[in-house]
């Protein structure tokens, strides 16, 4: 079976940068392993789906969630499994699987063992807007594998620079989460559920969660599960405890500290519609792309992960 392994291009220094030498030479020797290194951000999914276009029998990952991204939108509908080798800052999809994320050699061997899991990917499609002088109402669309962020949480991931979670890792979010906290204030969200109900709040912050991860020791969905065919919304409130909720995640994230429970308010639903006045940022998987103003629905199943 032939492997397209498509490497993140900005792991350039530290732990990253030494793990990826390492995997080379793991690697080197492997004929079947076909090495892609991407060259600028954007390119893993220009390789995705190239590797889906010639028939690769799987893509692997060696990078980390952002990348796992790009790959997933590259190789589309094609029912390719992808395997994943964490070089990230954050590593949740690793996490979530059970992959070690310090093991290079572990990893290889769970993608050898070539075992998957058809888990649940989402799609966000941004409602139509002008994109320049010119052009006619678009839409895109993108499609995530852990969760989507509106509000504070976009607001922080938007803050920190590639090269700052290369260097000092998690670290690298808690000024931008200080920052944040000081400055950022509620807004006024609108939900749109499956069943055509509707919820208005003052929120800090809403998550749209595929899996329960959030980041190592975080569970902010604590009852989502990858495969069950729904996403889990999860809304900060303001004036119910949720900004104290949200800075507790945020100390917990950044200092890897369990933190558990359930936030105020909490829907499953099978798809929802996020819009809020004024709109504010949207990040997914770990990469601002957009704002409110966006449809967002489960793809049951649709995914074939390497496990171990």
């Amino acid at each position: 079976m032939y492997t397209m392994l498509i490497v993140n291009p900005t792991s350039g220094q530290g732990r990253a940068a030494r793990a990826k030498r390492r995997l080379f030479e793991l690697v080197s020797n492997m004929p079947h392993i076909h090495v892609r290194v991407a060259s600028r951000p954007g390119e893993a999914e220009i390789l995705a789906s190239e590797a889906a276009a010639r028939g690769f029998g799987r893509v692997v990952v060696a990078g980390g969630d952002g990348t796992i991204n790009e790959v997933v939108n590259g190789i589309g509908d094609a029912a390719i499994p992808v395997g994943v080798i964490p070089l990230g800052t954050g590593n949740v999809l690793a996490h979530e699987l059970g992959i070690p994320t310090n093991n290079i050699v572990r990893a290889l061997e769970i993608i050898g063992a070539s075992k998957t899991r058809a888990v649940d990917l989402a799609r966000a499609c941004i409602h139509p807007c002008k994109q320049s002088r010119g052009t006619g109402p678009q839409e895109r669309s993108r499609l995530f594998v852990l969760m989507a962020g509106f509000g504070f949480d976009a607001a922080v991931v938007e803050r920190v620079s590639p090269r700052a979670k290369d260097i000092f890792g998690t670290m690298a979010y808690a000024p931008a989460v200080v920052e944040q906290l000081i400055t950022y204030s509620p807004t006024r969200f609108r939900l749109t559920l499956d069943d055509d109900s509707v919820y208005e709040s003052e929120a800090y912050a809403i998550i749209v969660a595929n899996c329960g991860t959030y980041a190592r020791n975080l569970k902010v969905a604590p009852e989502a599960v990858f495969d069950d065919g729904l996403l889990d919304v999860v809304v900060f409130e303001a004036g119910r405890g949720g900004v104290w909720r949200l800075i507790g995640q945020c100390i917990g994230s950044v200092l890897q500290t369990a933190v558990g429970g359930r936030p105020a308010t909490y829907f499953k639903t099978a798809r929802v519609r996020v819009e809020s006045d004024p709109p504010v940022k949207m990040q997914l998987d770990g990469d601002v792309v957009g704002s409110t103003g966006v449809d967002i629905e489960v793809l049951p199943k649709s995914l074939r992960l390497i496990v171990p």
